[in-house]
Parts: C-alpha cells; structure tokens; sequence
C-alpha cells in the first residue's frame, strides 16, 4: 500500500519549479565606443550565453552621427527624447538576431556598456530599445552576484532637496507621489519609507493638510544638525535611524555635470530654512554614505519641473559602474507613475521576478532578480566573494510575514520584523566592494571590455587567498556578533 506521504511527496517533486534552472539564457548587447580614429565610432555586439544560440550573433560599427549623436555630446543633450534613433539596419539586424537566438518571449535585453563611454550611458536605450525589441532592456553591471539583504523587509529612506524656486505644492506632490508608488508596488512583508526633507520641505510636510501613509515617517532636522561638511546630510539619517539598517535611498535633489564629472547638488543645511550656499557630494561620497547606511540600492530622480534630468541620470550611471548593488534612474513624474511602480515591485520582490519595460529611465540589476534568469550563478560567487552570511539575510516565519503585513490594516495584528543593525549591513556592503576592487585587480581586463568578461569574471586561480581570508574573516565576526545578539 502506498502512503499518503509518499505519494505527496512523489506529487510535490513532480511540480515543475520555474526557478530551477542552474544555466540560464542571456541575451547581451554590448556598446563600445572607439576613439581612436578620424570620427568616434559606436560598435554594437549582439551576443547570446547560456542556451541560446550563436547564430545570431551580429556586429556593427556606426558613426555616432548615424545613431542621432552628435560627436560633441554633452549632458543637456544626451537625455533629450528625440536623441538615439536607431538606423533600419540596425533595427532589422537586431530582430533578424534574435530571431535566430530564438530566446524565449520573457527574456530581457541586457545592455552591456564597455568603459569608457562617456555621456552614451544617458541615452534613452531603454525606450528606444523595448519599443523595437518588444521586451524590457536592462543594464549590466559589472559585479553580477545579488547583494546580501533580509527580503522580508523593505526600509527606504528619501533624501528630499528640492531647490527653493519649486513651489512646494509641486514639491510635496512628487514626494507623495514616489512615497506611494513605493508602498503600492513593494511585495515585502514590512515596508518603511523614512522622509529626510530640507527645512522648507518639512515646514510644508507638517501642515495638516497634508497627509501620507503611516508607513512613511517624515523626520525634521534640529538645530543642532549642522556643519559645513558633505556627510551632514548622511549623519543626520544614521543618527535619526538609531542604528537601523537601509536597503535603499532614493535622490531627490539638484546635480551638476561636466566632461570629466557628476555630483549632486545639496543644501549645506538640512535646517537651514533660507538660500544657502549648496554642497558638492561626489560620487565616492555618495557611494560612501550609501555603505554606511547598509544600503544595496539607490534610486535618483530630479526634481519636479527639472527640465534637465541629464546630470541626473549621468550621477546615476556613474554610480552604478562605482559600486555593486542596484541603482535606477526614473523621472518620478506622473505621466510615469506606472512605471515606477513596477520598476518599485520588480526591485524589491523578494523572489526574481519579471522586469518591467521601462520607457524612461533606466535599472542596473543582477541577472538573478530576473525570473527568467533565476538560479544565475556567475562564476564570481565562489572566487572573490566569502559565502553568503546566513544571519544577515535571515527570513521570519511565514507567521510572522504574514502578521507583520497584515499589521498594515490590523494594527492590533503588528509585528516588526528585525533588520540587520546598520553596522553588519555596512560591513556586508564593504565586503562586496571589497570583492569588486579586488575582481578589478585580478582581472587581465579591468575595464571587462571582452565579450564573456563580465559573466566569466575571473578563475579561482587569480584570486589572491590573503584577500579572501581577510574578507571572509570579516564576515565570520559580524555573523558571530549577530548570533550572540538574537
């Protein structure tokens, strides 16, 4: 006789599971500008790994002008919407490629964007790209492993600048806007937004009138919150966090770009109510404060009736190829609200899921948040980068997951879910960075411009074991700190 046991568990592993597959497909175009010529040229390689086939491999070489580029791009020009039109030989070569690749109707287009590039990370690829493609397009990052993080929870923080000039009708209707795309489109258990507004922001932000979700804390800077220093701001949300780890802030402020550079544009004082002198945070320190706070995304958006959202994005681009974790450029205006909200539920779902089709803006992520790609294992995961640390990344029980989101509606049913204290996510935030700079050392190609550079990363064989110990050491005292703490 068969038992019931045996015959469910027979049942259960006859299920298909759609996140099993250990060799996933990936379909990769790469953009290389030359300039060691007369005029720059663009080179693009459409590229298929895993399963998919070869044969559709195309190259072609075009000059920056026969893409709508001008040679002398610059920041105000490069996201301008009428930029990027892609010539018919292209679009027909690119559709002729994949449909010999033959991927399946789900698989996003990975762009892969070769150092150095210039202003060309700013173009609007992604519209240009899905309208023709009928798929969403995604940007590759070098460090392809998924950053450690607790995905039963979501704390967000909003560092919220406006400059004076935007009424802060318009102001606080942005700020509503990106604070309940965020709550409507996040799948976690426990969300939290925490609001780091300038001081006439939060003047507007305490009239009664205006009303957000209780899940949306808005914190107010004291007197004592000042200096002339570019980590003001920064210290300002570690003391207000009180030892509480981030998974993510969102950029809502001014920036500046040049040739050579980009930097966000921040009042010196948070408390300061009138004109003041602004502060230059550049892009290490940027990346800086994010690690310090534990925080493995970054979202940027620039203000709203900010007709120049180029020095944005390049902020946002730059940043991306500085640090692993994900990082995404979005208008937040509300003839895209849907979009964020999708862009919102794909980041942060706590299981891979399938990416939205963004028609502006733009997403760096590992290949693994993909449901298509789930399983993705690039080859780094077991060379630079110690295990993962089990504590950091520990799950509640389906109990309390599903207590903690119902305490939304039945406050009496709440139950706060415990996040890694801010100092383990910064250490597990140095140990990534730590694994990147060190691939970047090991590596015969620093700037990963080979066509499987990327996904191969480097062998075992290059990796320095005095680094690895070091690193795994690290990660062995922050888990043993952890236990003791529960």
């Amino acid at each position: 006789m068969i038992s019931l046991q045996t015959t469910l568990s027979d049942f259960l592993k006859a299920i298909p599971n759609p996140f099993a597959k250990s060799n996933p497909d990936l379909i990769v175009l790469r953009t290389t500008l030359t300039l060691g010529e007369d005029r720059p040229k663009i080179v693009f390689d459409l590229t298929g790994y895993g399963e998919i086939s070869e044969q559709g491999r195309r190259t072609w070489r075009l000059a920056l002008d026969e893409i709508g580029v001008s040679e002398h791009l610059s920041p105000d020009q490069a996201h301008d919407s009428s930029v990027l039109s892609l010539p018919l030989q292209l679009q027909d070569g690119l559709k002729a490629g994949l449909a010999l690749m033959n991927p399946a109707a789900d698989l996003p287009l990975w762009l892969d964007l070769v150092r150095p590039y210039g202003f060309l990370g700013i173009l609007p690829w992604e519209r240009v790209l899905s309208e023709l493609l009928a798929r969403p397009v995604l940007r590759l990052p070098d460090f392809l492993v998924r950053p450690s993080e607790n995905a039963d929870v979501l704390e967000s923080a909003i560092l919220f600048d406006p400059p004076p000039s935007n009424t802060p009708d318009s102001a606080i209707d942005q700020l509503k806007l990106i604070v309940g795309e965020l709550l409507a489109g996040s799948p976690r258990a426990q969300t939290r937004i925490h609001i780091f507004p300038n001081a006439g922001c939060a003047k507007a932000l305490a009239n009664p009138s205006v009303k957000l979700d209780k899940r949306a804390y808005v914190h107010v800077a004291s007197e004592s919150t000042s200096a002339a220093v570019v980590s003001l701001w920064f210290d300002w949300i570690c003391a207000a966090l009180e030892g509480q780890s981030l998974d993510a802030v969102h950029f809502v402020c001014r920036t500046r770009a040049t040739e050579s550079a980009a930097v966000l544009l921040l009042s010196r004082s948070p408390n300061a109510a009138e004109a003041q002198t602004l502060t230059a945070a550049e892009i290490g320190d940027v990346g800086a404060g994010l690690a310090r706070l534990g925080a493995w995304a970054a979202m940027f958006s620039p203000p709203a009736g900010d007709t120049d959202r180029a020095a944005m994005a390049f902020v946002a681009d730059t940043l991306a190829q500085s640090r692993p974790g994900a990082v995404v450029f979005h208008p937040a205006a509300p003839d895209c609200a849907q979009d964020l909200r999708e862009t919102f539920r794909f980041l942060f779902s706590p299981q891979p899921a399938q990416p939205p089709k963004l028609t502006k803006g733009f997403l760096y992520c590992q290949p693994a948040s993909v449901a298509a790609h789930a399983g993705f294992h690039a080859k780094i995961a077991s060379t630079v980068l110690p295990s993962e640390l089990p504590e950091l990344a520990k799950q509640a029980s389906w109990v309390d997951r599903a207590r903690a989101k119902a305490g939304v509606y039945i406050p009496a049913l709440g139950l706060d879910l415990k996040q890694a204290p801010d100092w383990a996510s910064a250490a597990q935030r140095y140990v990534e960075s730590a694994s990147l700079d060190q691939l970047r050392r090991v590596s015969t190609d620093v700037l990963f411009s080979k066509s499987t550079a990327a996904l191969d990363q480097v062998k075992a064989a290059a990796q320095s074991e005095t680094v690895q110990k070091t690193l795994s050491d690290i990660q062995n005292i922050v888990g043993s700190y952890l236990k003791r703490s529960e």
